[in-house]
């Protein structure tokens, strides 16, 4: 290859990678993000959980992503975490929950640090091998230049019947001997996305 076949070429290159949007290098930051879940069970006890490991991305279309590694759910209880895994969530088959949302790419980029938006948005959601669209509405800071925190307004109602998980709450429910395990829980959380300075 001639010298300034090969300059021309590389030039080529770096301007490719320089022109690619910003947006495909935003990733999840599991330990500033968090997200929390509420059971309820034997009509009055209720109890927060949640998942120590989270991963994500907001890709160059806008296109926002969360998985949620089902084995790093936190009851509190070691037992109960195991149980959860094993009978409810059957990580073995599906070891992931994920959801999806597109966002407005231009409003986020032009956001102001400091600034906040709050936004009506439909999400899909897989969770145990079954896929549901839902809405609902999230608040959206510009945390810092490199920084975006996306939250839950107010907490969202997934129902276990919704994704085939039904019989799951049934199982623990008679494993640990409780006259009842309430198939709804409430969901909010908290998610820092950042891209590398």
């Amino acid at each position: 290859m001639q010298k300034s076949t090969y300059r021309h070429l590389i030039s080529f290159l770096l301007f490719t990678a320089l022109s690619m949007p910003a947006w495909a290098q935003w990733q999840l930051n599991n330990e500033e993000s968090a997200l929390f879940y509420v059971t309820s069970k034997a009509a009055a006890i209720s109890e927060i959980n949640t998942f120590s490991r989270l991963a994500g991305e907001i890709d160059a279309d806008g296109r926002a992503t969360l998985d949620i590694h089902l084995s790093s759910v936190d009851t509190a209880i070691e037992i109960r975490d195991q149980r959860m895994q094993e009978i409810l969530f059957e990580v073995a088959s599906y070891p992931l929950a994920s959801i999806s949302i597109n966002t407005d790419v231009r409003m986020l980029e032009n956001l102001s640090v400091g600034e906040s938006r709050t936004n009506n948005v439909t999400y899909t959601l897989n969770l145990h091998g079954m896929s549901q669209t839902l809405s609902t509405e999230l608040n959206l800071v510009k945390l810092a230049g490199n920084k975006i925190q996306i939250s839950s307004v107010s907490p969202i109602i997934i129902n276990a019947g919704q994704f085939a998980l039904a019989q799951g709450v049934e199982a623990l429910r008679e494993v640990a001997g409780l006259p009842s395990i309430n198939p709804n829980v409430l969901v909010t959380f908290s998610l820092v996305y950042q891209q590398a300075m």
